[in-house]
């Protein structure tokens, strides 16, 4: 029997894992039990033994993620079978040592001398870097293109993943500082290259500088993409604090988590596409016999790119560089759509086989590397799990009734103030808002003004789910404490920019979302203006499709807000931010629809609370 398919053997004995149906994956057991039936059934797979060495970066990318949940479980079958791969190959690298993926590997046999504590386990892998160190080569040159050399430097972003890591591993071993000088001089050499400054994101290698898509985009590929975030994962967890260039690895991975935030939002899933500015560039394709075959024009999801962005987003946030209230709704967003596709026996799907660019793949592909990265993401998600941060639900007392609105006569609204080319009428003993040939945004306020601690709650219904944006302004004042209807602040016709970025403050958050643009937006937003300042992405709101009559419920307390859904709590946040000014006190409160919107709303009730 192959060596191959004994070691898979051996891990299938090893493991137990439960076949649950439909688990949510949100407490750290379930979570735990997903990890173990994922690394079960990749344990039974042997189609890619022949086609890939067990020590190249394919499966270095698996054994990475298995470690990372060998640390977060302390499963110890992880770590016995990690061994027995490493023994099996006599804990070496595979040939052509100056290639960042034959050295991926080393990482693993790093992480087990430190657990084991025997030097033979790093012996081949110091001897590899050592020659890295002392090699008589020219400068670097991390052209990809036409450069004889491009393997023998870091000239693909993917390396990123691969080498830099397993040099500042062996600094934390041996306290060597030319180890950890090495890899991060030679990360800057390449993300300077590399690196868009305009996208926040990078090539894959130089052959995409100035290449687009069918629609005109540039090629950013997910998983490359992914490859770097995670490996600035694995940089910033050792190079020390006071390191004088750890700074702009810092910045360079908010920056990109910032970018991919919002690309995030391009999708309706919680997850990235295989090319991260061109979410729809491929067709959805399956397989029929031998050929791919077109089904149907929809975007699918990359998730071995999605897995690597998850894992970032969670790392951030448990070591504190991103800010929690932006980031924590996608991040638990993209790891429950990752477990999505993980089927039944534990295998992680859409996942893009070894390329260089976006290309083709369908629901039932899968990788190694791809389980990896999902292993890296799962075993991060734990340690959020494991360090719950988060501000309580409001507790208020109801005090007066200091407004009522059931929006039943023309006379109920003969006092608010529209702004924008709309309609706002009463139509049986509702409020209907919308634009006539969904010409304008629009704006209606409430002539109350609201103190600073209130609660507010009415109900909603939407005549037209095809598209539509809602939100809802409150404590808003002139900049320079204004009434919002005195007449010497600028006039408002309905422009998004004179509310956000003109002479008022406000907060406001956006609680449907269906922009033709952005149609399904995975998130509700919640904002401060002046300035349109995103302070805390929420979960999502009222359903998109949804035609049925929503409760809707705003509180503000102090410096706390909360917003409901259907009692669904979807924004929690204090403004503690010094940055963004004092928290805004009392103030106007006002609906507002983007041009597409149909909406109508009743029993509008708003109460003193302390």
């Amino acid at each position: 029997m192959k060596i191959q398919q004994q070691i898979y053997i051996i891990l299938f004995l090893l493991l137990s894992y439960p076949l649950v149906a439909q688990p949510q994956h949100t407490s750290e057991q379930q979570v735990i039990a997903l990890i173990d039936k994922v690394i079960g059934w990749q344990s039974q797979q042997t189609d890619h033994v022949e086609k890939f060495t067990l020590t190249n970066w394919q499966f270095a990318t698996y054994y990475i993620g298995m470690m990372k949940a060998y640390k977060t479980t302390g499963n110890k079958s992880y770590q016995e079978f990690l061994i027995k791969i490493s023994e099996d190959h006599q804990w070496e690298t595979p040939p052509d040592m100056y290639h960042a993926d034959k050295i991926a590997i080393s990482q693993v046999y790093l992480d087990l001398y430190q657990q084991i504590g025997d030097a033979a386990l790093i012996k081949n892998t110091k001897w590899v870097l050592d020659a890295h160190l002392l090699r008589n080569k020219p400068n670097p040159d991390v052209r990809y293109n036409n450069n004889p050399y491009k393997h023998e430097w870091w000239s693909w972003c993917d390396a990123l993943f691969m080498a830099p890591p397993t040099f500042v591993k062996m600094y934390e071993i041996t306290g060597e500082e030319e180890y950890l000088n090495y890899a991060i001089d030679h990360w800057l050499i390449t993300t300077d290259y590399l690196w868009d400054k305009n996208e926040d994101l990078i090539y894959r290698d130089d052959r995409y500088f100035g290449k687009k898509t069918k629609s005109g985009k540039k090629i950013f590929w997910s998983r490359g993409n992914g490859w770097v975030f995670a490996g600035l994962v694995h940089m910033l967890e050792i190079i020390p604090e006071d390191h004088p260039k750890r700074q702009i690895l810092v910045d360079q991975f908010t920056s990109m988590a910032h970018k991919l935030l919002k690309l995030q939002e391009l999708t309706s899933d919680g997850l990235w596409r295989s090319n991260l500015l061109d979410p729809g560039v491929f067709a959805y394709l399956n397989r029929k016999g031998d050929k791919f075959i077109q089904t149907a024009e929809i975007d699918i999801p990359e998730n071995s790119g999605s897995a690597f962005f998850c894992y970032g987003f969670a790392w951030g946030i448990n070591n504190g560089i991103l800010d929690r209230n932006l980031f924590e709704k996608p991040m638990i967003g993209a790891w429950e759509a990752l477990t999505k596709h993980v089927n039944k026996q534990g295998r992680l799907g859409f996942v893009q086989p070894v390329g260089k660019d976006p290309k083709p793949y369908t629901a039932d592909s899968w990788q190694e590397f791809g389980t990896g990265a999902f292993l890296l993401a799962a075993s991060e998600f734990i340690e959020f799990l494991r360090n719950p941060i988060a501000f309580n639900p409001i507790e208020f007392n109801k005090q007066d009734l200091i407004y009522e609105n059931t929006f039943s006569s023309k006379a109920d609204i003969s006092d608010w103030r529209l702004e924008g080319a709309a309609k706002a009428l009463i139509r049986n003993n509702w409020l209907e808002m919308y634009s006539p040939d969904q010409k304008s945004h629009h704006v209606f306020w409430c002539p109350q003004e609201l103190p600073s601690n209130f609660m507010a709650e009415w109900e909603m219904q939407n005549l037209n789910p095809k598209a539509g944006l809602c939100i809802v302004f409150f404590a808003a004042k002139g900049v320079n404490g204004e009434d919002v209807m005195d007449p010497a602040l600028e006039k408002r016709t309905g422009v998004f920019s004179q509310y956000t970025k003109g002479d008022l403050n406000n907060y406001h958050i956006s609680y449907y979302t269906n922009n033709p643009k952005k149609p399904n937006r995975p998130f509700s937003h919640l904002r401060k203006n002046k300035g349109f300042k995103t302070v805390q992405y929420g979960a999502r709101g009222i359903p998109v499709n949804s035609t049925a009559t929503h409760q809707l419920q705003l509180i503000k307390k102090e410096n706390q807000i909360s917003m409901y859904v259907d009692d669904r709590l979807i924004i929690n946040w204090k403004d503690e931010n010094k940055e963004l000014g004092l928290p805004l006190e009392e103030g106007k409160f006002a609906f507002r629809q983007m041009q597409w919107s149909h909406f109508t709303y009743k029993n509008l009730k708003i109460w003193n609370i302390n």
